[in-house]
């Protein structure tokens, strides 16, 4: 690529995705930022049925004082998952129902299984396009918290357009 080229493709970029580096401002602001919504806990069930993968997620999230349960299937973890958390999300948080993940990237660096691992995510909701990375030693948590952060820089950026 020459100098006088922008580089097109959207994993080309080196720093870190707006969305996830607007949230850690917010977050380490000194205690005025409030999440939406608070995992509570989820898990995954990856297993084998008859010779056919099998994956599920359950989710349970806080939203203000409300506690909610939601369980999906997927076709890995991390889309189970999504599933699970976008069915509470909705509900909460209509602008969500519009939001899709147009692309998802995840690297591993180092030697091993127990390498780091980047999940680089690029959301839109058709009018506008943000994106996450987040880093784990696992691959599914690694996908979770980025896609989180989507949804979480979402709420945020709807509730900003209302003050």
């Amino acid at each position: 690529m020459s100098p006088n080229e922008t580089p097109s493709g959207f994993f080309s970029e080196t720093e870190i995705p707006q969305a996830s580096r607007e949230l850690e401002e917010l977050r380490s602001g000194g205690g005025e930022y409030v999440a939406p919504f608070e995992i509570i806990r989820r898990r995954v069930v990856d297993d084998s049925l008859s010779g056919r993968i099998a994956i599920d997620a359950i989710v349970v999230v806080r939203v203000g004082a409300v506690e909610e349960l939601e369980a999906a299937g997927g076709i890995g973890g991390v889309h189970a998952l999504d599933l699970a958390l976008r069915k509470i999300l909705v509900r909460h948080f209509p602008a969500i129902a519009g939001v899709r993940v147009m692309e998802s990237y995840t690297h591993g660096g180092g030697e091993g299984t127990e390498a780091e691992v980047m999940s680089v995510k690029k959301f839109t909701d058709g009018k506008r396009q943000w994106a996450t990375m987040r880093k784990s030693t696992d691959i599914v948590e690694a996908g979770w918290l980025s896609l989180l952060d989507g949804y979480e820089w979402k709420i945020w950026a709807e509730s900003k357009k209302k003050t």
